[in-house]
């Protein structure tokens, strides 16, 4: 039991782990800061005074997108207060500009393009919310959902907060990061976790962690097969799932190995991999017409939006032919030949999905084109749904 409480200590915390609540917060080495005054320095001593909420996230983070109106709220709020709220990303100033104007942020917005603050903060995990007091002191660290108003309210009155899962935590935490785990559990709740669903957090080379993700997904990323192309039991398309796998160089071919043993050990997996004569749909250049797709302008990469109006930077096409499948339901191959990496913007009208076909062609001036060809499929010939005791 005691394990298990140590394990779930870490995973609320996840991301935070080199910060100390009641210890003084880590410098900030920020490159700029948008939204904020011309001139404006931020660091604790020019900060002082002042309630900081500093919100760690990342354009491409949906947990992180999903949590904008509840801070935009809170920055309202507490405006005419001694409170700054600050949003960090270590993505580069143009496209961070351009997804602000599809999800403005309130306050000011700090680009840390060397992820130096990301890194003294031990920022592995997004989003993750630190509260630091008038005095330049850590007060909380946890999911920016668990942030409330009365919460804002004690800090500025000087009383003490408990933000999140920090309590009773920090002993627990000091622990030694396991050398070798593999380990599957039910999805816990997102307010316990800190993470929604499908996020993926850890250690670089070292442990690899998502949240609340279906069995059909993890087949598709153990064994290198599309979700459409799996055969399997239809709780594997329901029920989530946390994973936790560390090891010592953990790269990404041992993970992928780790991930299939667990699988088979958890779920008593019999699976075989078989070719079939599928239905596709063939992505291609139009007959007679330039592609209307525009070079990349930055090297960094990141795509946005939601079901039906999309914003891609920096992008390969293979993420046109990935959502076009996603939204009509069957593979599509990218037979274009063309190289490299795009911008684009691309809408349809998400009640009718053929009209993907057409957003792409008229907006993108590519084709895509009914045809057959043999696809491999992932069978799950048996597998038994673990139950928890």
């Amino acid at each position: 039991m005691r394990q298990l409480l140590a394990f779930l200590a870490c995973a609320g915390l996840c991301g935070a782990a080199d910060l100390k609540v009641a210890a003084p917060a880590p410098r900030l080495t920020l490159g700029s800061l948008l939204q904020a005054p011309t001139g404006t320095d931020a660091t604790w001593e020019a900060l002082r005074g002042n309630v900081v909420v500093l919100e760690f996230w990342a354009t491409w983070c949906g947990g992180c997108r999903e949590q904008i109106p509840h801070l935009n709220r809170l920055e309202e709020q507490f405006r005419n207060h001694p409170v700054r709220f600050i949003s960090l990303t270590d993505e580069e100033p143009g496209f961070v500009q351009r997804f602000l104007k599809d999800y403005p942020i309130s306050g000011w917005i700090g680009l840390d393009s060397n992820a130096q603050t990301f890194g003294r903060y031990g920022i592995d995990g997004r989003p993750t919310t630190v509260v630091v007091d008038a005095a330049g002191v850590v007060r909380g660290i946890g999911n920016p959902s668990d942030l409330t108003g009365e919460i804002m309210e004690n800090l500025l009155a000087g009383k003490p907060v408990v933000f999140s899962r920090e309590a009773g935590v920090a002993k627990l935490q000091a622990l030694p990061e396991p050398l070798y785990q593999a380990m599957v559990r039910p999805a816990g709740p997102v307010g316990v976790t800190g993470y929604s669903s499908g996020a993926i957090s850890g250690k670089a080379g070292k442990r690899w962690e998502t949240w609340g993700v279906r069995l059909r997904r993890l087949l598709s990323d153990a064994y290198g097969v599309p979700e459409s192309r799996i055969d399997g039991p239809a709780w594997a398309s329901s029920v989530g799932y946390d994973v936790a796998l560390a090891a010592p160089n953990l790269n990404d071919a041992r993970r992928l190995a780790l991930l299939r043993r667990t699988m088979e050990d958890t779920f008593q997996l019999k699976v075989h991999k078989e070719s079939r004569e599928s239905d596709v749909y063939v992505l291609r250049i139009g007959g007679g017409t330039q592609p209307k797709l525009r070079p990349a302008g930055t090297g960094a990469s990141s795509q946005w939006g939601k079901d039906g109006d999309v914003t891609a930077v920096s992008r390969p096409l293979a993420s046109i032919a990935s959502d076009a499948g996603r939204v009509l339901g069957k593979t599509v191959l990218d037979e274009t030949g063309l190289a490299g990496r795009f911008d684009f913007e691309l809408k349809w009208d998400a009640a009718n999905p053929p009209s993907m076909i057409e957003a792409v062609r008229t907006q993108l001036g590519l084709e895509l084109t009914p045809s057959r060809r043999p696809l491999e499929y992932l069978v799950v010939d048996s597998a038994v749904q673990p139950q928890a005791w």
